[in-house]
């Protein structure tokens, strides 16, 4: 559906986005992950046309947009990180206001706000003023304003940040029903235990793409074996004995009370580590982008 081509951004010395390219498929969840300062925020502020890339196209449908940006925002909705809700009206006036702004008309404002009061559950809460709702039901409710254009691509700028995990659990329902209902989705996110809910995923480091595949092929195609290690001792002594074996250095962290080895070669040199246990386990994402960043 969108394809970004060696698209650049710079903000005086810093090159927030540096020559990156890739694809957010129709019909798909597309996840953005990678540490802050990666480069998400700018690239879907690039993509609306809030900020001016350096270089680069960014096309639609295969056709290249030019600065002509409403070409997007004519069929996305976008939420920002920090999306500003008003605190001292209700939910049910937010709604009202947000329709007004995007130019709802009034019955069809009514049905999709009944619709999304009930998918979101913030039916019970529509008098409640937003200032009073918890921080995942801000956010829940920030989605619904957005969805009120019946957007075909949807835009999440890190929106579980700050939110408690069952609200996570909530929104991300929400979030595969829409993809269900053939919506488009992109979001950025910081947390790779939530990047495993995407279709299509995005690395990335330093502005640049470290490296994009669906999430079935990043499985299939990922080159290590990965063993968790339950060490004898202290776990920090256990750290600095691997630090100091070549080859097992850069392959060796920790995870609370554990050591996780990725096996490269065909030599498992995970038994150089004194241990009660070593167990092989299929690799998360986050082993996945571990992997990646230290070769990168």
């Amino acid at each position: 559906m969108i394809r970004l081509e060696r698209v650049s951004k710079t903000f005086g010395a810093i090159r927030a986005v540096d020559d990156v390219s890739l694809d957010i498929p129709r019909g798909a969840i597309t996840i953005l992950t990678g540490a802050d300062g990666a480069g998400k925020s700018t690239i879907f502020k690039m993509l609306v046309g809030l900020v001016k890339k350096d270089a680069g196209a960014v096309r639609l449908n295969g056709e290249d947009i030019g600065d002509d940006y409403s070409r997007v925002t004519s069929i996305c909705g976008y939420m920002p990180e920090k999306f500003s809700l008003y605190a001292d009206l209700s939910v049910e006036e937010n709604l009202n206001f947000f329709a007004a702004i995007q130019q709802v008309p009034v019955p069809r404002r009514e049905e999709l706000k009944k619709r999304l009061l009930e998918k979101t559950g913030m039916a019970p809460f529509r008098k409640r003023r937003a200032g009073a709702l918890s921080g995942g039901m801000k956010q829940k409710l920030a989605l619904s304003t957005i969805l009120l254009s019946s957007p075909e691509l949807i835009i999440l700028d890190e929106p579980t940040t700050g939110v408690d995990p069952l609200s996570r659990i909530e929104f991300f329902a929400i979030i595969e029903d829409l993809k269900n209902e053939g919506k488009t989705i992109v979001m950025s996110t910081p947390y790779l235990d939530e990047a495993e809910k995407g279709d299509h995923i995005v690395f990335m480091k330093n502005g640049r793409v470290m490296l994009q595949d669906a999430l079935a092929s990043l499985r299939a195609s990922f080159p290590a074996r990965l063993f968790r290690i339950l060490p004898k001792g202290n776990i920090f002594a256990a750290m600095r004995a691997a630090a100091a074996v070549p080859g097992l250095e850069a392959s060796a962290y920790m995870r609370g009370k554990f050591i996780k080895y990725l096996q490269t070669g065909g030599e498992n040199l995970g038994h150089l580590i004194p241990h009660l246990e070593m167990v092989e386990e299929k690799p998360s994402l986050e082993d996945m982008y571990i992997y990646y960043e230290r070769r990168q």
